[in-house]
């Protein structure tokens, strides 16, 4: 009997003595192969007010890329927050036009090469507490039900990594 990677990563995020950094790195491993198209993946924690969100990690083609204190601001890009907190799924894979995530086209999209995004925020306690984020660069894609399905099933065990 095969363990399905949902297992897998609820296995992993069980196992004491496991550091946060581990704990991230199997949540991106099983986003990557939840949701192949994605190649740049990160997570981000909302501070208490939920005027800012500080990424926790970043990984691009397989890589960990450094964050270096990387956080977005609700003041800088209001349309996101409120979308993403209102909605919790933001599927644009047309982000560059998308409503909600134009507002990164000159700051992140074009230097990143960026052209699609799948946002889904994981919650404590019914509180959202932060944001997985997975973006498609060189081209964009157009985001299937089963994607947006894993991103939200890896989500659910995400927040239970959060809930203990």
């Amino acid at each position: 009997m095969d363990i399905d990677r949902y297992t897998t990563l609820v296995i992993s995020l069980s196992k004491r003595g496991l550091d946060e950094q581990d704990k991230l790195t199997a949540i991106v491993s099983c986003l990557r192969l939840g949701i192949p198209s994605a190649n740049r993946i990160s997570l981000w924690r909302f501070e208490e007010n939920k005027t800012r969100i500080r990424c926790l990690t970043l990984n691009q083609d397989g890589q960990n890329l450094p964050t270096h204190g990387l956080s977005l601001s609700k003041e800088d890009i209001p349309d996101y927050f409120d979308d993403i907190l209102k909605q919790s799924v933001l599927v644009a894979s047309d982000a560059r036009h998308h409503p909600a995530t134009k507002c990164f086209n000159e700051s992140y999209f074009k230097p990143n090469d960026i052209y699609s995004l799948l946002d889904f925020t994981f919650h404590h306690q019914f509180n959202p507490i932060g944001v997985i984020c997975c973006e498609k660069t060189h081209s964009p894609v157009q985001w299937s039900q089963e994607d947006i399905d894993n991103l939200k099933r890896i989500a659910q065990i995400t927040s239970m990594f959060y809930d203990s």
